[in-house]
């Protein structure tokens, strides 16, 4: 009876991991609302300072999705036209537009951060062996092999769901910048 017992227990966690991993994939439609409401909302959150130069992020918590979404629900606590704007944008609230964006956000964050960790290591290569084995030597250089295994760590799906918006999410987060400067 016990094994029968463990073979449900682990049953039931695949099928609800499964579920969850069903909850988090992000649509052609997800997208297209995402940006449109992202846009419509820009004029009411930027003056909102994201925390970006937190000192505790050597761990990088920066990827966690509560992390994320909760930034996003700071940028947008008390806001009532943005509460307006989202939820005419067919969110159910704030809550849910926010962790929307945060798994948006972090497939974008790791696709672009791949991005740039690969032309470093190729940059790296082409380096003299004596320069590429102190810059290896350094801590930072363990930092970004634990930045690069919590970029590959984002399902590809999610990462895949992005591409086609690369563009149209460069100009959203690029135009964000621009109005934190």
């Amino acid at each position: 009876i016990s094994m029968l017992k463990r073979i449900a227990v682990i049953a039931s966690v695949f099928f609800l991991l499964a579920g969850q991993a069903l909850a988090m994939n992000i649509t052609s439609s997800d997208m297209e609302r995402f940006i449109s409401t992202f846009e419509q909302l820009m004029p009411h959150i930027e003056d909102h300072e994201f925390d970006e130069d937190d000192d505790d992020d050597d761990d990088l918590n920066f990827l966690e999705i509560s992390t994320l979404k909760g930034q996003f629900m700071e940028a947008l606590a008390d806001n009532r036209e943005a509460e307006r704007i989202i939820r005419n944008n067919g969110y159910g609230s704030v809550a849910a537009f926010a962790e929307q964006s945060a798994y948006i956000t972090r497939a974008y964050i790791a696709h672009t951060g791949m991005i740039s960790i690969d032309e470093f290591q190729a940059a790296l290569q082409d380096m003299p062996a004596e320069e590429r084995e102190a810059l290896m030597a350094m801590p930072f250089f363990q930092t970004f092999h634990d930045t690069r295994a919590r970029f590959a760590a984002v399902p590809e799906a999610q990462i895949r769901a992005i591409l086609p918006y690369l563009d149209q999410l460069n100009a959203l987060f690029e135009m964000e910048e621009d109005d934190l400067d």
